[in-house]
């Protein structure tokens, strides 16, 4: 789960302001109902959220399997969450990091020996 940002990131925790970070999110399980998330900023910092009732979430009906659309949910909540923290966040752009395929190397055929 990753969110690449746009323009400039200000750490609502710390204050800390980065260019166009990209955003780890990484989701623990706490007691029934309830999610904690650390969103890690390129390797420099954190923002941490505690919990996060899994029945305020807003949930993609267009998704069918329940992993993914709970995924997709942090997602949208950590985003809208972060987009609105201040000024500086607000004028960049957050989206959903879908790391490319990799792709596999293309080799020449060897002659048959």
């Amino acid at each position: 789960m990753a969110v690449k940002v746009t323009g400039f990131f200000q750490n609502p925790q710390t204050g800390l302001i980065y260019d166009s970070p990209l955003l780890t999110l990484v989701p623990h399980l706490t007691y029934a109902g309830q999610i904690a998330m650390d969103v890690h900023i390129g390797g420099n910092g954190a923002v941490g959220y505690q919990s996060i009732d899994k029945n305020t979430l807003t949930y993609n009906a267009s998704i069918t399997d329940a992993y993914s659309q709970l995924i997709d949910a942090l997602d949208t909540y950590v985003i809208a969450n972060l987009e609105n923290a201040n000024a500086i966040n607000s004028a960049s752009t957050f989206e959903k990091y879908v790391p490319p395929a990799p792709v596999d190397p293309v080799t020449p055929e060897q002659p048959a020996i």
